[in-house]
C-alpha cells in the first residue's frame, strides 16, 4: 500500500481540525489527537493514526459525564457516552489530590467511548506520581476460547505503570496474541500473519489475515481465563453489559491508583528499590552481544523520542485521504 512522508506537526494539525469539526473542543481534539499520534510514533502502529476514524466516530451522539459517589477509597463515574480519553484523565485528576490521604483509589467508568490505549492512562496517572492499573472492556466480543468456533469474550487491554522510573515502566497489552488493528494492518499490506494470532469461520488458525473471524486468546487457556477475569473487572462490576449482551459503543473501565508509600516506603526508598531492581533486569546477558534486555515502556520510549527528533512520520496514504474528506464541505 502507498505510504505518504509529512511533518509530524501538519498531521497533528490535520487531526485536530478533523475532530474540531465534528464538534470537539480545542482540549478534546488536542488531547485525542496526540493519544493517536503518540501511539503511532510509539511503534504501536494497531492503535496509531491508521485508526483515527475511530476517534472521529466517537463524537457522534456524544454525552457529557457525570461524576457520581466519591466516597472513601472509590469514585464512579457516569459516562453518558462521553469520550473516553478525556473522562478518565479527569477522574484521575480528581482522585489524585485525595491519594496521599486515602493511599489508594478505585474508579470505575460506566459507558465511556474509547480512550485507544490503557497504557496512555496508566502513562498519565504514574506521571502524576500513583501507581496506576487501568483494565479497559472493548464493549464487544472478538475472542475465541482455544478450541472455539464463537466469539466469547473481549480482548480486555491493561495498562499497568510506576511512577520513579526513568523512562517510565507502562505495561500496554491486551488479553489476545496480537489486536484486531495488527490484523487490519496486515491485510492492508496484503502480508501473511503467524497462525497464532486468529482463527477462521471454522475455528482453525490461519496466516491469511483476511479470513481471521476471531482473535485468538495470548498464551492460550491463560490469556482466556485472564480475559474473562478483566472484562467482568471492567465490565460487569462497573455496571456495563459483558459477553454477548456488549453494548458495542458504550464501555467500561476500572482504573487502580496506588499510593506507593502505602505500605511502608518514602518515595525515595520506592524509587531506588524499583529502579535497582529494573537496571538488573537491563544487565541480563543475552544470547546477542548487540542487543539488551528492556522492561515494558523502555524500547517504546526510545522510539517515541527517536521519531520526535526526526520531525516526520510516515503513515498510508489513505489516512491523508480520509482526513482531508473529513474537512471538505459538505
Amino acid at each position: 500500500m502507498n505510504t505518504v512522508t509529512l511533518p509530524i506537526q501538519e498531521l497533528r494539525e490535520l487531526g485536530r481540525q478533523v475532530l474540531l469539526k465534528h464538534g470537539a473542543t480545542k482540549r478534546e481534539a488536542e488531547i485525542v489527537t496526540e493519544d493517536y499520534l503518540e501511539a503511532h510514533l510509539r511503534g504501536r502502529s494497531s492503535h496509531g493514526i491508521t485508526f483515527f476514524r475511530n476517534a472521529v466516530e466517537s463524537f457522534e451522539d456524544k454525552g457529557t459525564y457525570q461524576v457520581g459517589p466519591f466516597d472513601g477509597a472509590y469514585m464512579h463515574i457516569i459516562g453518558n457516552r462521553d469520550i473516553g480519553h478525556i473522562v478518565a484523565r479527569e477522574a484521575i485528576d480528581l482522585a489524585i489530590p485525595f491519594l496521599t490521604d486515602r493511599k489508594m483509589i478505585t474508579i470505575g467508568l460506566t459507558d465511556i467511548t474509547r480512550f485507544n490505549c490503557s497504557g496512555t492512562i496508566a502513562r498519565y496517572g504514574a506521571e502524576q506520581g500513583a501507581i496506576t492499573l487501568v483494565f479497559a472492556y472493548g464493549g464487544t466480543s472478538v475472542m475465541t476460547p482455544p478450541g472455539g468456533t464463537a466469539v466469547a469474550v473481549n480482548n480486555t487491554p491493561i495498562g499497568i505503570a510506576f511512577p520513579h522510573t526513568d523512562p517510565l515502566f507502562v505495561l500496554d497489552m491486551a488479553t489476545s496474541e496480537r489486536a484486531w488493528g495488527h490484523v487490519t494492518l496486515a491485510k492492508y499490506n496484503e502480508e501473511p500473519i503467524p497462525d497464532t494470532w486468529g482463527v477462521d469461520q471454522q475455528g482453525l488458525p490461519t496466516t491469511n489475515p483476511a479470513e481471521v473471524k476471531y482473535l485468538s486468546p495470548f498464551g492460550g487457556y491463560k490469556g482466556f481465563g485472564l480475559a474473562l477475569a478483566f472484562e467482568m473487572l471492567s465490565g460487569a462490576l462497573v455496571n456495563v453489559p459483558i459477553g454477548s449482551k456488549g453494548p458495542g459503543k458504550g464501555r467500561g473501565a476500572l482504573i487502580q491508583l496506588i499510593d506507593p508509600t502505602a505500605f511502608g516506603h518514602t518515595v525515595e526508598s520506592f524509587r531506588e528499590q524499583i529502579t535497582g531492581f529494573l537496571s538488573e533486569i537491563n544487565n541480563i546477558p543475552t544470547l546477542d552481544p548487540d542487543k539488551s534486555i528492556t522492561y515494558p515502556g523502555q524500547a517504546s520510549e526510545q522510539r517515541y523520542r527517536e521519531s520526535l527528533a526526526s520531525g516526520v512520520i510516515t503513515v498510508h496514504q489513505t489516512v491523508i485521504e480520509y482526513l482531508n474528506n473529513q474537512l471538505r464541505d459538505e
